[in-house]
């Protein structure tokens, strides 16, 4: 079969990685990567850290977050992992609406730990590995307003997330 013809053409791999501070996220994601063998890691708690972890600037760093993961899409990046909190519908749509876009990523989230909510961690128990640095009530905000999903349809059928995105200006919306 010459030209690639008659073959399937493998698609490359979007993994979403969610859920709350201290559960392992980023071990995991360090794993998966390893696993692949390639590949690029992506979180907002990167730019944290360069800012000492200072609020002012947590919208901004999720921001250029999304503009490296846009980017590595471009670049034909695979596979592409990205850990954050995304306990809302709305925080994981922009990353599955450019996998979506790109038409060649497989999408899949993940949530740590799995099964969570029903097998959550107790709040006292992630303020202890999170070293005492994040508010026991920030935990507690995160858990009562955590949003499930199934699978990505979930996600990218949120009324919520599609009016809160659909007019950005940022460069992964104008594509």
């Amino acid at each position: 079969m010459r030209n690639g013809r008659g073959r399937k053409r493998s698609k490359k791999h979007l993994i979403i990685i969610r859920g709350l501070p201290g559960v392992g996220k980023e071990p995991y994601a360090r794993k998966l990567l390893d696993e692949f063998g390639c590949g690029q890691i992506f979180s907002a708690s990167y730019y944290h850290a360069m800012f000492n972890w200072n609020r002012q600037y947590f919208s901004r760093n999720h921001m250029w977050n999304r503009l490296d993961v846009f980017r590595a899409m471009e670049d034909g990046v695979d596979p592409i992992i990205v850990y954050n909190i995304h306990s809302f519908l709305s925080d994981m749509w922009p990353y599955i609406t450019m996998g979506m876009r790109q038409g060649d990523y497989q999408i899949k989230m993940m949530e740590l730990p799995q099964g969570y909510p029903k097998n959550p961690f107790s709040i006292n128990q992630l303020y202890r590995i999170c070293h005492c640095k994040i508010p026991k009530q920030r935990f507690r905000f995160w858990e009562e307003n955590w949003q499930e999903a199934d699978d990505i349809w979930d996600v990218l059928n949120d009324s919520s997330s599609i009016y809160r995105w659909q007019y950005s200006r940022e460069e992964w919306n104008l594509y």
